[in-house]
């Protein structure tokens, strides 16, 4: 399996890939505050006392059809006044090679182990008829571990609904900034691959479950995403990825993928206000919304954080 800029782009994209562990996902949210008022999904951050000194937050959704998002003006604006792009991870700095090996070291058994002894009796039921469908061998599965086998079915489903990595919100603010702006990133790939890897045994089952279940459901999970990051609604989204939260069953599954990390990044973020630059930061969007999201960590830090309207 030839690693490419497409699937790293999906590792950063944790949150929307959540989406998929949700049985049903509302044909439409209530029409919030945030959507009656025009807001954009920008929030800009100040420390008190320095009012002059910002951070400016958007959420991404890394994956979009060509033509889907167009970028709000005052998002533009920000993005001009800014000197820094921050972002999770950038694609075009990892080598093909590093990347390979670290798929092989992370996302790989070494024969004779294989991915049927990792799995329960439900999830391997599953297995043959959706490989079958998807035109993936089952020699070649019972390679990957189950974290990397569910990521990969649940980007063929994307690639088969039309949905790229060019299209996503973090790549095409990259494509504005790169040559212009200092491009930071709070993560590594090595960082986000031993993440993945070392989600309990019992957690990546249910991964891979929840996909080969709800396979079907991935685009209409995209385009609920896609909406609530249109319509500025942070609230829709907290509620298409996190509904199942309270569940002990998934809790290990959102603390690896969501809540561990948005610590240590808004760790990073608050870091920035003793820098000079003004930085513009874009994070998988499910990582900004929420209790435990960075908006409101970054609140509890005492940060004053408001969200900014379309027009600037």
């Amino acid at each position: 399996m030839r690693p490419t800029r497409l699937f790293l782009a999906f590792l950063a994209l944790l949150g929307t890939a959540c989406a998929t562990t949700s049985a049903e996902v509302p044909a439409s949210t209530p029409r919030s505050a945030a959507v009656a008022e025009r807001r954009a999904f920008l929030w800009e951050v100040t420390r008190p006392g320095t009012p002059d000194k910002r951070l400016y937050l958007t959420g991404s959704v890394h994956l979009g059809r060509p033509g889907q998002f167009v970028f709000p003006p005052s998002m533009e604006a920000a993005l001009a006044r800014s000197q820094a792009l921050v972002v999770e991870l950038d694609p075009d700095k990892a080598s093909p090679q590093q990347t390979q090996q670290l798929m092989l070291r992370l996302g790989t058994f070494t024969p004779p182990d294989g991915l049927s002894t990792h799995l329960s009796a439900e999830t391997k039921a599953l297995l043959p008829e959706a490989l079958q469908q998807v035109g993936i061998p089952m020699l070649a599965a019972e390679r990957m571990r189950p974290w990397l086998l569910s990521l990969t079915l649940s980007l063929m489903e994307m690639q088969k609904a039309g949905y790229s990595e060019t299209g996503g919100i973090d790549r095409m603010l990259l494509t504005k900034a790169r040559g212009t702006q200092r491009i930071v990133e709070l993560e590594s790939l090595e960082a986000q691959m031993n993440m993945l890897a070392g989600l309990p045994e019992p957690v990546q089952d249910l991964m891979l479950r929840e996909q080969l279940q709800q396979a079907s459901q991935t685009a209409v999970s995209m385009a609920a995403v896609a909406t609530a990051w249109e319509g500025g609604n942070p609230d829709a989204l907290a509620h298409i990825l996190f509904e199942r939260v309270d569940d002990p069953t998934f809790r290990p599954f959102y603390e690896a993928l969501f809540f561990t990390r948005n610590r240590q990044m808004t760790d990073k973020l608050a870091a920035m206000f003793e820098q000079p630059e003004t930085h513009f930061a874009v994070v998988g969007a499910g990582h900004l919304v929420g209790e435990e999201g960075i908006l409101a960590l970054l609140a509890q830090k005492g940060f004053q954080v408001r969200q900014l309207p379309r027009e600037p």
